[in-house]
């Protein structure tokens, strides 16, 4: 049950419903897991800044069961990393990302844990 959260400074409008959707489908891909198991959010319009600019700049936030090494998070920030550099246009160097891992009793979902 992945959670992805993109957290940002570019407006609502920069961002349509199909890149939404696209950044749902390319996470589920890179994870290996079910697209109808991925719930994704973005926070558009953000206060947002790194390296003391306020340019375009996002958040990518996961997490996911069993995303708990380098190995399996090295390909993902690459991935994810050309994804929103090619959907966006935002420079990879103010692409941050974020990876956790919860245990799988601390997912819920129709009233049980994974």
């Amino acid at each position: 049950m992945p959670f992805v959260k993109l957290v940002t400074n570019l407006p609502d409008h920069k961002l349509s419903e199909e890149f939404h959707l696209a950044l749902s489908s390319k996470v589920a891909k890179e994870l290996g897991k079910p697209e109808e198991h991925v719930s994704t959010s973005l926070e558009t319009g953000r206060r947002l800044s790194r390296e003391r600019s306020f340019e375009p700049v996002c958040e990518l936030h996961v997490a996911s069961v069993g995303l708990d090494t380098r190995e399996k998070t090295n390909p993902l920030a690459r991935a994810m990393t050309d994804f929103l550099h090619q959907q966006t246009g935002i420079p990879t160097h103010r692409i941050l990302m974020k990876f956790s891992a919860p245990l799988p009793y601390m997912v819920g979902l129709d009233g049980h844990v994974v």
